[in-house]
């Protein structure tokens, strides 16, 4: 299946602690009259004692992989570059409710392709 690209504007970036205290990153983008946000991946996971009661929430390297890949689509070196970025957004098909499945470069920017289903094949589920 050959994947759709559209080009997309990064509006705003959220890295940080969600309402149910889940660690997640979110990229608002714009496609120029429409958007949405990607991301909402947990970074972290429960931490838990022999007993199976619940400590705090831990990082993940899954997690950290995640803001890792995100920068190096992006181009940039540092979170707080992402904001502003023109990137390309990849989908499975053309279908209103085709969710994004990874994100790109630019042909002319640099940085490289992340697809989001070959972090979880190489890391595991977040």
């Amino acid at each position: 299946m050959e994947t759709v690209e559209k080009i997309a504007k990064i509006e705003s970036t959220m890295l940080g602690r969600e309402d149910h205290g889940i660690w997640t990153l979110m990229l608002q983008v714009t496609y120029g009259g429409s958007g949405q946000g990607i991301g909402g991946y947990s970074l972290d996971e429960p931490l838990r004692d022999e007993n199976d009661k619940f400590i705090r929430r831990a990082g993940t390297a899954y997690g950290m992989e995640w803001i890792i890949q995100v920068t190096q689509a992006c181009g940039v070196d540092s979170w707080e570059k992402v904001k502003g970025r023109t990137i390309l957004v990849y989908f499975e098909d053309e279908s209103f409710f085709s969710k994004p499945i990874g994100i790109g470069p630019l042909p002319t920017e640099p940085g490289k392709k992340f697809i989001f289903a070959d972090l979880r094949s190489e890391l595991g589920d977040g």
